[in-house]
């Protein structure tokens, strides 16, 4: 019991400063809720100029590099 307890304790202890920090930071700017066709709409546009067809591909390369074009084309060309 008492070491269960302990568990719980330890476990709010770390999300206090978590929760903090949230109310602190820009939420909507950290989690958007448009799509990432739309909100990556210029990005994808530019891959597929370059030639990067796979929208799919495309769109979870934007994510992983937070719409950093440039970025995200290396990661494409390394997953190939």
């Amino acid at each position: 019991g008492m070491g269960g307890m302990g568990g719980m304790g330890g476990m709010g202890g770390l999300f206090d400063p978590l929760g903090m920090g949230g109310a602190g930071a820009p939420r909507p700017a950290a989690t958007p809720t448009a799509p990432p066709e739309t909100l990556y709409a210029t990005q994808l546009q530019q891959l597929q100029d370059m030639g990067f067809g796979d929208q799919a591909k495309n769109i979870q390369a934007l994510q992983a590099t937070h719409g950093n074009v440039n970025a995200a084309v290396e990661r494409l060309l390394t997953m190939l």
